[in-house]
């Protein structure tokens, strides 16, 4: 009792430490202690904190504390690492317990086996041997061994899991409850009616929790590691029962598939490594170029076209009719609203038009154009000015850090004017960080539709009407220029915009690798060994016959096919993988083939 007080006083202090150290810079003075109290209080009557599906009840610990909740949610990732080492604490002192406590009543288990007679012991076994199916009559001897002897030899494994568990007891004359008692400790949840569950086939193991009675039972029959895990149902669905604290749902479920077994036994440090080695080398979404993407999918501020689309047609009069008081009554901050708003009824139809223009058939009578836009190209372009135009009109105080251009004085009248591309230029590499192919882009949509004869905006000089003085984006006089010479001011801007082109160029990056995805593949010592893991997993993983034939079927028949080819001189070919489909019932009935090859991909790298 001395030595568990004892114990008990210097994991409270260690408990202190780790408060002062990782919680103090994050509580007030007056709130520490109070959070430090409940610890004691949990350390002192050997109890875990309050958990609700796998999480730490906030609301629980709060009301003890009497802390604000949001506080200690907010703050869940640093508290937990505490509740974590108490609940280990707790669980090493009742194993200390109990390996001590059996020397107790160990006189009075004597006693019992010298009043019962020896001799018949030996005996009883050899009496229960004809018997090893019945499983009724055999368990009671067999209750206190740690590795029960097995009855009989198996000739034939099965390959479901509740058949091979079946057979196991049966072979080693125990019946579940037997086997529960000898393989579940003090301190483990998991209920005897979940292992005979398992054992009817009504459910199959799928926490954590789960695979440590499955090792246990296999080290009590002495079975080989991982003797049941492998005739699960779905061996490829991920473990459930990790300890995540702070880590949302989504990002959760793509962890667990590569989390080692015992992650919860280890410490707090090399469980923070393996959860951030996960996310830097295996997890999409953690190079540069993703955790870019992510933070900028976060900040909307787009103008969207939802009238506009391909193959549109203009109305007869060529106008779209504008609400005489839709100035009054819009909304000049677009960060006040979800940061995607729809273009005002005059913006709308002068990119009807433009869309309209490089996508029908034919043109109106008296304009020119010089090639012509897919559905695809369409929609990326509307997309892109929509882009152009949301980053002009965002507040500049908001996250986007836009101009803050009044929503009314949008128009494509305002792209022949430089100052307005040199912002946005500037904004889009302020805020990546570098120039990219994507405003090259941009600048030649500038320069196509500024061309001299074919371009959609030299061809429709009435734009400028619409264009008011925006202070350092565009002056008075460039207005006054643009109106005395209009196809002057654009050829000025087309080779300004041209020669942006050649500046950019020079110095763009390539923000995302696009052999990002295959680049284990292609660094790996054998690329087609790689390739040849994907038909292994396949197989490995595939639905076992008795579950479905039709499912059975379908993995072998979509397996790829890796094969070398060697046609190309001077580059080596590495991998070239053929798919292969299963044919749908009704056209097979036509005299189709049973599967049709639907893809065909060659990895090329030059011969050193």
């Amino acid at each position: 009792m001395e030595m568990n007080q004892f114990s008990a006083k210097a994991f409270q202090r260690k408990i202190d430490a780790f408060c002062q150290l990782r919680l103090a810079p994050l509580f007030k003075d007056d709130e520490l202690p109070r959070l430090k109290w409940y610890l004691h209080t949990l350390i002192q009557t050997r109890r875990p904190a309050p958990r609700t599906s796998g999480k730490t009840d906030w609301h629980v610990v709060a009301a003890a504390c009497g802390l604000d909740t949001d506080l200690l949610a907010g703050n869940a990732r640093q508290i937990d690492p505490a509740f974590d080492a108490i609940v280990r604490w707790i669980r090493d002192t009742r194993l200390l317990a109990t390996a001590a406590d059996p020397e107790v009543p160990r006189p009075r288990k004597t006693l019992r086996t010298k009043a019962v007679p020896t001799s018949p012991r030996p005996a009883r076994p050899p009496q229960n041997q004809p018997k090893p199916a019945s499983g009724a009559t055999a368990p009671s001897p067999r209750t206190g061994l740690e590795f029960p002897e097995p009855l009989f030899d198996v000739s034939e494994d099965p390959t479901d899991f509740s058949e091979a568990l079946q057979l196991q007891l049966r072979r080693h004359g125990e019946p579940y409850w037997t086997l529960y008692r000898g393989i579940i400790g003090p301190d483990d949840v998991t209920d005897k009616n979940t292992l005979l569950s398992w054992i009817e086939g009504r459910k199959v193991p799928r926490s954590i929790e789960s695979f440590e009675i499955l090792s246990r039972i296999e080290r009590r029959y002495r079975l080989p590691a991982g003797y049941f895990k492998a005739k699960l149902p779905h061996p490829s669905r991920s473990a459930s029962g990790f300890e995540l604290s702070g880590i949302e749902p989504a990002e959760r479920r793509r962890i667990a598939w590569h989390l080692p077994e015992d992650f919860n036994t280890l410490s707090f440090q090399k469980r923070e490594e393996i959860i951030d080695w996960v996310r830097r080398v295996i997890i999409s979404g953690t190079t540069d170029y993703r955790k870019y993407q992510a933070a900028a999918a976060k900040q909307r501020y787009a103008i969207r076209f939802p009238g506009v689309s391909y193959g549109g047609r203009a109305p007869r009069d060529g106008k779209i009719v504008v609400p005489a008081n839709y100035e009054q009554t819009w909304v000049e901050d677009p960060d006040l609203l979800s940061g995607v708003i729809e273009a005002p009824p005059s913006l709308a139809m002068e990119m009807a038009d433009l869309v309209r223009f490089k996508t029908s058939a034919l043109t109106s009578v008296g304009f020119q154009r010089n090639g012509v836009w897919g559905e695809e190209t369409a929609s990326q372009k509307i997309e892109h000015l929509g882009l152009m135009f949301g980053a002009l009109t965002a507040s500049r105080d908001g996250e986007v850090k836009g101009y803050g251009v009044p929503v009314r004085q949008l128009t494509f009248g305002l792209l022949i004017f430089p100052g307005v591309w040199d912002w946005y230029l500037q904004w889009r590499e302020t805020r990546r960080g570098f120039f990219t192919a994507w405003e090259v882009d941009m600048l030649r949509i500038a320069l196509a539709i500024t061309k001299e004869g074919t371009g959609w905006l030299r061809q429709h000089p009435e734009l400028l009407a619409r264009v008011q003085p925006i202070a350092g984006l565009v002056s008075q006089n460039e207005i006054d220029y643009a109106n005395a010479d209009w196809h002057g001011a654009c050829e000025d801007f087309h080779k300004h915009a041209a020669h942006r082109v050649k500046e950019i160029q020079r110095i763009a990056r390539v923000h995302r690798d696009p052999f990002e995805p295959i680049m284990p593949v292609l660094e790996a010592a054998s690329p087609v060994g790689e390739y040849r893991k994907i038909t292994e997993e396949i197989i490995r993983l595939r639905i076992p016959a008795r579950s479905s034939s039709r499912l059975s079927r379908r993995p072998a028949q979509t397996r790829p096919m890796t094969r070398r080819v060697s046609t190309r001189p001077g580059v080596t070919p590495f991998s070239a993988t053929a798919y292969t489909t299963p044919i749908p019932d009704e056209a097979r009935s036509r005299g189709c083939s049973r599967t049709a090859p639907t893809m065909s991909v060659t990895c090329w790298r030059p011969t050193s």
